[in-house]
């Protein structure tokens, strides 16, 4: 009898491990079998796609790109230069707002679509 309740204890531990593991986070996939199985997050990369990551940086980029497009490349460069001399975030907001050659290049296709 000892060994049905140790054996039902054990089984049941697993269970409730597996429904804390489910709760933080997990992936639904559908198996070579055609099964669909939920299996919990375990990885940082798992949790963070490399999509969700690039979208945000695309969107700024292209952002970016607009304001050089609409100011003209040296109204621009001057609003930059401004940022540069000023406290020490607009410092740093200048230095990553800096004509790149993604947004440089952005800029110029949109330049050739709004004429």
């Amino acid at each position: 009898m000892t060994d049905k309740q140790d054996m039902f204890d054990e089984r049941y531990r697993k269970v409730l491990k597996r429904h804390r593991q489910l709760s933080r986070g997990y992936v639904t996939r559908l198996g070579q079998n055609g099964v669909i199985a939920h299996h919990p997050i375990g990885h940082f990369r798992e949790a963070i796609s490399l999509k969700a990551l690039l979208l945000p940086v695309g969107i700024l980029l292209f952002l970016k790109a607009c304001m050089i497009t609409v100011l003209g490349r040296d109204a621009y460069a001057a609003q930059v230069a401004q940022l540069q001399n000023g406290s020490f975030g607009e410092q740093l907001g200048g230095f990553f707002m800096q004509v790149d050659p993604v947004s440089g290049v952005i800029s110029q296709m949109l330049s050739l679509v709004v004429g």
